[in-house]
Formats: C-alpha cells, structure tokens, sequence
C-alpha cells in the first residue's frame, strides 16, 4: 500500500470522526461539558488531518511549484508569516491563540506551522539569525471573550519552544533562553512571536508598553 494512500485513509478517518462531533454538537446544550469536549476532539481531528494534508502535499507537489523568494524576502502562508524586523530580530505571527497546552493534536498544530515558515524562508534564500543565547517574546493579541485559556502555564507555548529550538537558538535551557508571555485586549485573535537577543530584552519591553509591536 503506497504510503499516499495510507495517508489519504487516515485523512479521511480524522475527518470523518470531526465530522460525527459535529452532529453531535447540533444536539448538545453549549454551556455543557460534554460540548467542551465534543468540541474539542472535533479540533483536534481536523487539525491533525491538516498536518497529515500538508505531508502529503509535500510528497506530491511538482519541483517549480516550490515557493520563490518574494521580493520584500518576508514568507506568508495562510496560518502565519515570518519577516526578520529592522532590529534584526525575527517575527513570526500565527493567525491563531495558542491553544491549551494539553490538546495534542493543536499544540503539534502549532509546531508545524512554526517549522514550515522557518524551513519555507530558509528554502527561499532569507537568512535568518541564529542567536546563542536568546529572548523568545510571546505576544498574544484577543479579544476578553475569545480564548478561554487564561493562564499562561495551561497555554501551548512548549510547542513554541520546541520549534525554534535548534533552528534559531541552541536549546531552551535557562541559560540559552529567556521567555517572556503577554497578551493584550484587541479586537484580533493572533500570536505574535519575537525571537532576539537576550540583552535587547529591554528594547522589547519598551517596544511593547508603546505598542510598536504586532
């Protein structure tokens, strides 16, 4: 069995099980627990099968389809983009809140995005920076009634960390990398993702209580 048409299968099977929540949803009260649930297996479904579509894309696509490098040398995709900011720090914005940390398939979510603009920018010829000891800023942008992950340590940001570490920066010890979360009230619901050097930490307090990021 061609490893397409095992995947296809699985696709399928994750669909098909997001699908059956669904109708299960149209009966369910909201402001139960079990249409928490419900709904939350419904996501988890659908956002591993996108993970899976994105493998099998790669697999298949033609070798000219392949991104080129855009002329202002940023990368945007549907769920994110990455630039590297005239401070020389690089900027990853996710149109999406991090989801709770202990939703698997959402945080793994997380991770394949963050990875797929990093290796889409490396492939199109954008340098980015490698900092040995670095300040990973976590800026969350959403509306009071939008995300119901309040606390910082119940939010996905391991998968943040995972991410760049390696790619950007050596590890995510202590010594190697400081983390900062924050969020904001706005009418938007995205993830702002700064990674710079640790002793411009600083800079980007100072950035942020103006609102010059995001």
């Amino acid at each position: 069995m061609s490893t397409n048409f095992q995947l296809l299968k699985e696709m399928k099977k994750r669909v098909l099980a997001s699908n059956a929540c669904v109708d299960s949803l149209l009966s369910v009260q909201p402001d139960s627990g079990r249409f928490n649930n419900l709904l939350e297996v419904a996501l988890q479904q659908q956002e591993t099968a996108c993970i899976e579509m994105r493998r099998l894309y790669d697999m298949v696509k033609k070798p000219e389809s392949r991104m080129q490098k855009p002329a202002d040398g940023n990368i945007t995709e549907v769920f994110g983009k990455i630039a590297v900011t005239p401070e020389g720090w690089v900027h990853i914005k996710l149109n999406f809140l991090l989801p709770h940390c202990r939703m698997t398939g959402a945080t793994q979510y997380v991770s394949d995005s963050i990875l797929r603009l990093i290796s889409d920018a490396e492939s199109a010829g954008k340098n980015l920076p490698f900092f040995r000891k670095a300040f990973v800023g976590i800026l969350e942008f959403s509306p009071g009634e939008a995300s119901d992950v309040f606390d910082h340590d119940n939010k996905g940001y391991k998968a943040v960390q995972n991410a760049l570490k390696g790619r950007l920066f050596p590890d995510d010890d202590c010594f190697e990398m400081s983390l900062g979360l924050f969020t904001e009230q706005r009418e938007e619901s995205c993830c702002h993702i700064y990674v710079l050097p640790d002793d411009e930490t600083g800079i980007f307090t100072d950035m942020r209580l103006s609102g010059e990021l995001g």
